[in-house]
């Protein structure tokens, strides 16, 4: 990528002026070798940041931009107007798209989050080539390529996406949780059990994590409300109605 070829360039031409300079005139390899070798790492920390920064910058404004929308709306947003509002988040994020040649897995990142934004407006389908896209780490993407793959009832592909990001995911609760939820929900739950063991290898004082295994060790159903919105966007489950709504329903 651009930045490590720059900060290289630098890094060699340093290592020739100083091999040249404190020779005296003659070629001193091990004179230039480690001014050398600060140029190019010093390069490319400065430059690797500056390209973040204009990233970050513009994920910023996608996210704002979600959020005025939500703001305009504060009853809620109907399903044409989270349309609209992903689809102008999801055009700002592209703009990322122009540093891919500049610096290693942003677009793995920024398809990342498109693929997250497509996800949570259900548009599964054109979620899905992004979310197959995104950064191993970016352990919500994966969550959420697995899930879909279990709505399709594609477990075996399920499965592999769930442990492949979990090698480089191991600390995060909800992700080990959503991992065993759709493999319970597919009459899998010695393997669920299994996951959640994992799980706690990792992380040990984690409750909500021990709530679930106890219950599928006892046969009764995970509890995955604890993580509230997080756990919504997944689309797994029903956010509770207000006790106005039940009412007007009943």
């Amino acid at each position: 990528m651009y930045n490590l070829i720059i900060s290289i360039v630098a890094g060699v031409v340093s290592f020739i002026a100083f091999s040249f300079l404190v020779g005296r005139g003659d070629f001193r390899p091990l004179y230039g070798l480690v001014p050398g070798l600060f140029v190019l790492g010093g390069a490319y920390f400065l430059l690797a940041r500056r390209t973040m920064a204009r990233v970050e910058e513009i994920m910023n404004r996608a996210q704002e931009s979600l959020t005025k929308a939500q703001s305009k709306n504060p009853r809620g947003t109907t399903p044409k107007q989270l349309e609209k509002s992903v689809s102008e988040a999801v055009k700002i994020l592209k703009e990322g798209y122009q540093y891919e040649k500049w610096q290693f897995w942003i677009r793995q990142q920024i398809d990342g989050q498109i693929g997250q934004l497509l996800y949570m407006a259900k548009k599964y389908d054109t979620a899905e080539k992004y979310l197959k896209n995104a950064f191993q780490r970016h352990w919500l993407a994966r969550a959420m390529l697995g899930t879909l793959y279990y709505k399709r009832k594609r477990y075996e592909e399920m499965e592999q996406v769930f442990e492949e990001a979990s090698e480089v995911n191991k600390k995060e609760a909800l992700f080990w949780n959503v991992y065993a939820y759709c493999m319970w929900k597919s009459n899998q739950t010695e393997k669920a059990i299994a996951v959640l063991n994992r799980a706690l290898e990792h992380m040990e004082q984690d409750e909500k994590t021990k709530d679930n295994l106890h219950a599928l060790q006892n046969n009764k159903k995970m509890k995955m409300r604890g993580w509230n919105m997080m756990w919504y966007q997944f689309h797994l489950d029903q956010p509770p109605q207000p006790k106005q709504m039940q009412f007007r329903r009943r």
